[in-house]
């Protein structure tokens, strides 16, 4: 079996040339330096080696000129494989001292493989033989030798310089970032002990200094969260994820006012993941929370002035007919405890409230002596009664509510099998705040007193319901509102 000695500084490398030489029926011995090629092959000396040049303690020049002066080793081909050495001047000293080829880094497999073979088939046709040339060319090989060391060390000196100087750009970008940055940057311990901080953030808690909070502020934790408990959860997250992003906590500042604070923090460790300390930055957050909670605040007097004003609107709808005083408000007790049983959404629910308060707005459009009649009404005046969910519709629409209101209004007396008015929809074209009102208000009105027929009651009520659940009346709307009186003993205020 042929036998190759691979020498090279890199691991990778080392690796991939194994891999290929073993796939082409190679033995292959590896060597990471010069020194330790020398030693293997002097034990058991290749076919051929193939070398890199720079590598520590014995380079590949050295190990060339070593190679060629052991008489065990000096007629076995040499071949380096560089991709550091590749001027022409680096060519010539590596054949001047012996190399049978020199090639450069990185090469298709198919051609290095060739070129490898081409020099074994080369060495076995003929003999190298050493002329007076040769060894009175040492001085001149040395000199060469000293030469390539000096450019590649020259070379080396100018990449360090330049890598020198972008740090330097780069440690003053930083040091400009930290030191004028509107965020507060630190550096904290697990146990809370503050290690760094730029002027923003000791400005933003009211010190003068970082030697005034370093001194003044010895545990973070207890001094400066205003909530312990924040910090507790924090640390669970930072051992969980290793970084937490737009964390909001409440600090105290130096004279215990209290700021709002958005925090990005991150764990630094050691490489055997042990924790270091944390790094991040904060920004205030004050402003913003204050203006939410200013927002909030005007928006809750919006909403209570908002359904101040509904209730009004429902008490003058219900002045109009004293015999309906009330309905409008146990529909809509009854139509939001429906909608709470369905575990609707909070602001379907409001929905559903609202809704049931002003579903009969539509009836300031018809003469009280119609709506107050004792009578059986005329089909003009049924008709008339009728187009108060149109009526309702109209008066609302242009009112821009977060809730589907109008449109709970327009359906309220829509049934699912389409024979409800004033459009016959059906099904799941009546809106769920529809369906519900509809079932309250069926319940709420045949259980009171009207001026052409007196009270059925709840019983009866409940009974409509319950016969054409699933006909007229929504399946899951009629359950629940069953269960509300029957299971959870459920009565009108």
């Amino acid at each position: 079996m042929k036998k190759i000695l691979v020498v090279d500084d890199e691991e990778q490398n080392r690796s991939y040339l194994e891999t290929l030489f073993q796939a082409q029926g190679f033995h292959v011995t590896i060597a990471p330096n010069g020194a330790q090629a020398l030693e293997a092959a002097r034990k058991n000396p290749p076919h051929i080696i193939i070398s890199d040049i720079l590598m520590p303690v014995m380079d590949g020049f050295m190990l060339c000129k070593e190679w060629k002066n052991d008489s065990r080793l000096k007629k076995i081909p040499f071949v380096f494989y560089t991709a550091t050495y590749t001027e022409p001047k680096d060519e010539k000293l590596a054949l001047d001292l012996g190399a049978d080829l020199f090639v450069i880094k990185p090469q298709e497999p198919d051609i290095l493989l060739d070129l490898i073979q081409k020099v074994m088939a080369k060495r076995k046709s003929e003999k190298r033989k050493v002329t007076p040339e040769t060894e009175t060319s040492a001085e001149v090989v040395l000199k060469e030798y000293n030469e390539a060391l000096f450019r590649k060390l020259e070379k080396k000196l100018q990449q360090l310089e330049t890598a020198n100087q972008a740090i330097k750009e780069s440690e003053m970008k930083y040091r400009s970032i930290f030191q004028n940055s509107i965020s507060g940057i630190f550096r904290i311990t697990k146990e809370g002990k503050l290690l760094t901080s730029n002027p923003a953030l000791y400005r933003m808690i009211g010190y003068s200094s970082l030697d005034e909070l370093t001194t003044t502020i010895t545990d973070i934790g207890k001094q400066v969260y205003v909530n312990l408990e924040d910090r507790v959860h924090l640390t669970k997250l930072l051992e969980q994820n290793n970084y937490v992003e737009g964390f909001e906590i409440r600090l105290y500042k130096k004279n215990r006012s209290i700021i709002w604070v958005k925090a990005n923090i991150w764990t630094i460790r050691d490489d055997n993941n042990h924790l270091l300390y944390y790094e991040g930055t904060v920004d205030d957050i004050t402003d913003r929370i204050q203006k939410e909670e200013d927002l909030k605040t005007s928006a809750e007097k919006l909403k209570n002035t908002m359904l101040g004003t509904i209730d009004i609107v429902a008490t003058i709808v219900e002045q109009r007919d004293p015999y309906t005083a009330g309905h409008q408000h146990r529909v809509a007790e009854l139509a939001s405890a429906i909608a709470e049983e369905l575990e609707l959404s909070p602001q379907q629910v409001q929905s559903v409230r609202v809704a049931g308060l002003i579903h009969d707005v539509g009836k300031i459009s018809i003469p009280a002596e119609i709506l107050t009649k004792p009578g059986t009404l005329s089909p003009i005046e049924r008709r008339l009664v009728e187009s108060h969910a149109d009526a309702g519709y109209n008066i609302l629409k242009g009112v821009e509510f977060p809730w589907p209101i109008a449109k709970a209004i327009l359906q309220h007396h829509e049934r699912m099998n389409g024979s409800g008015y004033p459009s016959s929809l059906s099904n799941e074209e009546i809106i769920i705040e529809a369906r519900i009102l509809t079932v309250a208000d069926v319940v709420e009105a045949m259980a009171s007193h009207r001026p052409y027929r007196p009270a059925f009651g709840i019983d009866i009520a409940l009974e409509e319901i319950e016969k054409n659940k699933g006909i007229i009346y929504d399946e899951n709307v009629v359950n629940a509102c069953l269960r509300l009186f029957r299971d959870k003993d459920f009565k009108f205020a």
